[in-house]
């Protein structure tokens, strides 16, 4: 059972055994025959078992599926975005976190900030964005990047502002819009 309530996945392996000295084993020849350094490093060897065991296992730290709820909230830090609202149910946070690690390497774009919202709002988002590329020699004119959504959800509109002003240049203007009944292609 985890500290969150819930049961770890069958897909996180059993702790790893490290076969006996693993570590001890590396010692040079010469060391080796010396029976109280033999038995430091076993203290040693011992200790780092564990330690070995968790780095082994952390892929599956880092999965939203199987990572425990109190992991999660660090998870979407751990990714510069603190988003993960510990009052939302354990799926809807799977989601957010599934959602931050999706768009890692795209935050700043319009189908990032699209996805992190949809996950954020459970709703539809539609984000238009000119996508401008300017040269050293052009003047430059910034159209606003419009963000209309669906809904809410469980956000107030003014962390949502906060959080499309996080993910868009600084310098891009920005309209947030909440329309239920919105329609776009």
């Amino acid at each position: 059972p985890t500290s969150g309530g819930g049961e770890m996945s069958a897909l996180v392996p059993a702790t790893t055994v490290y076969p006996q000295g693993w570590l001890t084993g590396q010692l040079p020849m010469g060391v080796r025959e010396d029976d109280f350094t033999v038995r430091f490093a076993t203290i040693f060897e011992r200790l780092a078992e564990s330690i070995r065991a968790d780095a082994d296992n952390v892929e599956y730290v880092a999965d939203s599926a199987v990572t425990p709820l109190p992991v999660l909230a660090y998870l979407g830090r751990w990714m510069g975005i603190d988003l993960v609202d510990p009052r939302l149910d354990p799926e809807h946070q799977r989601e957010v976190v599934e959602a931050l690690g999706h768009t890692l390497t795209r935050r700043g774009t319009a189908g990032a900030l699209q996805e992190l919202l949809e996950a954020l709002t459970r709703g539809q988002v539609w984000v238009t964005d000119s996508g401008a590329v300017i040269g050293d020699e052009d003047v430059p004119t910034y159209r606003p990047v419009d963000v209309h959504l669906s809904g809410l959800g469980h956000l107030r509109m003014h962390e949502v502002e906060a959080i499309v002003r996080a993910e868009v240049p600084a310098h891009v203007p920005v309209r947030v819009t909440v329309a239920p009944e919105v329609a776009h292609g």
